[in-house]
């Protein structure tokens, strides 16, 4: 049996739970780490995209884990504890991340595109995405 890590080499991905303490960082599976990302390239910046906008979040990685960068993404996609995520490698340290709610769906955001920088509002509540 093929391992998620290997299931399609050209777009490599792996999932993970948010667990409490989830926004302070994620750590990257070892498996996924040790044939992907180590030793593959010396870049520290993870570009994160989704479906839910527009904008691509950089998120530092530190050793193993995603950290700087990383509570923007959840605060703006909403993501709780119990929710899972699927973050596919599309090359050059992009990943597609895909967000499923407790109920194993996919989680629909009713207003997909309309993040903004929140400098553009200096309203951090107008980052957010509503998802139902």
């Amino acid at each position: 049996m093929l391992s998620a890590c290997m299931a399609n080499p050209h777009e490599p991905h792996f999932f993970k739970p948010l667990l409490p303490g989830f926004q302070s960082g994620v750590t990257i599976p070892l498996a996924f780490f040790s044939k992907h990302i180590e030793g593959k390239t010396n870049q520290k910046t993870w570009k994160l995209r989704s479906d839910a906008s527009d904008q691509t979040w950089e998120v530092i990685q530190e050793d193993r884990t995603l950290t700087r960068g990383w509570k923007d993404f959840t605060t703006a996609h909403d993501l709780q504890i119990g929710d899972l995520v699927i973050f596919k490698h599309e090359g050059d340290m992009v990943f597609h991340v895909t967000p499923f709610g407790p109920s194993c769906c996919e989680i629909q955001y009713t207003h997909p595109h309309i993040i903004k920088e929140e400098a553009d509002t200096g309203d951090a509540d107008d980052n957010e995405i509503s998802k139902s």
